[in-house]
């Protein structure tokens, strides 16, 4: 089962404000400059394909899987400790703030920060195909 992204209105604006101010800059670039201006837009738009869109998450048989634009992340089911809502805003595969962090292992890098549309419906579906209990707003392995 896929979940996508939850979007923070801000977010989107801001993410839109670079690709509208590099294609109005390459279309009103004088002629000769036009074609390294359009090459930016291009690179830009690689960028958000490649790392942002699409951003979702995946609730399989054995394991989370959490995909931004080109990558992917896999974490095994047996391995998450802990789900706990937050507004951390460190940089991750989540377009808004309502998160979610998924700690899947010991130390600073075994936590991940996602941010589902529906987190309802994730968290309910996550506790079931990982074996997790619910703990308040989040969900533990006892």
């Amino acid at each position: 089962m896929w979940f996508r992204s939850k979007i923070d209105w801000w977010l989107a604006v801001l993410l839109m404000v670079a690709p509208v101010a590099s294609l109005v800059g390459a279309v009103t670039a004088p002629p000769n400059q036009q074609l390294v201006a359009f090459a930016g837009v291009v690179v830009l738009a690689a960028v958000y394909l490649g790392m942002v869109f699409p951003m979702r998450y995946g609730i399989m048989e054995r394991e989370l899987i959490v995909r931004f634009g080109l990558l992917r992340r896999r974490i095994l089911l047996a391995d998450i400790r802990s789900v706990e809502p937050t507004r951390n805003p460190l940089s991750s595969p989540a377009l808004s703030l309502d998160r979610l962090s998924i700690k899947f292992g010991d130390g600073y890098f075994k936590r991940i920060l996602i941010s589902p549309a529906e987190k309802e419906k994730f968290l309910v579906e996550l506790a079931l195909k990982a074996r997790l209990v619910r703990n308040g707003d989040g969900l533990v392995r006892l």
